[in-house]
């Protein structure tokens, strides 16, 4: 009885064209397809600059025991910025409440701000943090980059405002509603962010510097890329760290050199990478090994 249930199971059993062909015949549902989120440029950050110090002296008293509305309430009631006007100051703590997440994505920045180490290179870490929060300065910071690959020697705010108005064709119709006087403040803004941040030199005609970025910050950075991609391989190949003029091969180079000082493990054959750094974040890094 067993066997004869048995064949008359596998008689009713479709055949392997019977299923394929079953399945050809059932409507396909629409696949689902992750769309890309383009964050709207805004011109206020650009405008208003880097405040590179400003940002250094708040961060350096901010108290992580407090909101960031009443630090920033603090600091305009005392004015420790030594800000020169209270107008400057209400848009100093404005920018700052805009541009940054003290008790989250810079937590890191904040706890930087408070070490010799920190100090030293603070301008690479404000760029990153920057840069990586406000998609018009990234964007334009690639921009730099290209202009530097092709060989030139300096970079003119005609060519970035050509730059800023091509970009309602890349996904930012925004730019095209911004008047012609916010536009030129916005490519004026780019450079002048870049002589701030070391990347150009000069008022006018901003030419490219001889820019590197020293063994610390470029840690910091790496373990804030690692964090943001999937695999090592990823992030040796992310196109951020073309801010900071690096190329992956570069890199590969600078990190042998630090496995070679034993700060760092670093090894690759072929496309498998063994790395391991000092710490596992970049706050930890900031934390625990720097002074």
């Amino acid at each position: 009885m067993a066997s004869a249930m048995a064949a008359t199971k596998a008689n009713n059993r479709p055949t392997t064209k019977q299923v394929t062909a079953k399945a050809a015949s059932r409507p396909r549902k629409a696949s689902k397809t992750k769309a890309v989120e383009v964050v709207p440029y805004s011109s206020y950050g650009l405008i208003k600059g880097p405040l590179v110090e400003d940002t250094l002296r708040a961060f350096q008293e901010w108290d992580l025991g407090i909101s960031k509305r009443a630090n920033l309430a603090r600091i305009r009631v005392s004015n420790s910025l030594g800000a020169q006007s209270q107008a400057w100051l209400k848009q100093v703590c404005t920018t700052m409440s805009r541009r940054f997440d003290p008790h989250g994505r810079d937590l890191s920045l904040v706890h930087a701000a408070r070490t010799s180490t920190g100090q030293r290179h603070w301008r690479a870490l404000l760029l990153w943090h920057m840069a990586s929060s406000e998609g018009l300065l990234g964007d334009g910071l690639d921009w730099i980059w290209t202009a530097f690959e092709r060989g030139g020697d300096q970079i003119l705010t005609s060519q970035a405002l050509t730059w800023l108005d091509g970009t309602p064709s890349q996904g930012h119709p925004e730019v095209s509603s911004w008047s012609e006087a916010t536009r030129k403040r916005v490519a004026g803004g780019l450079l002048k962010a870049a002589v701030d941040f070391g990347l150009l030199q000069g008022k006018v005609r901003r030419r490219f510097t001889a820019y590197y970025l020293a063994d610390e910050p470029l840690l910091y950075i790496l373990l804030a890329v690692l964090a943001s991609n999937g695999t090592t391989p990823a992030a040796l190949k992310d196109r951020r760290w073309q801010w900071f003029r690096i190329t992956e091969p570069e890199l590969e180079h600078r990190l042998l050199l630090l496995h070679q000082a034993k700060v760092i493990s670093f090894y690759r054959a072929g496309s498998v990478v063994d790395l391991r750094l000092p710490a596992e974040t970049a706050d930890q890094l900031v934390r625990e090994v720097w002074s």
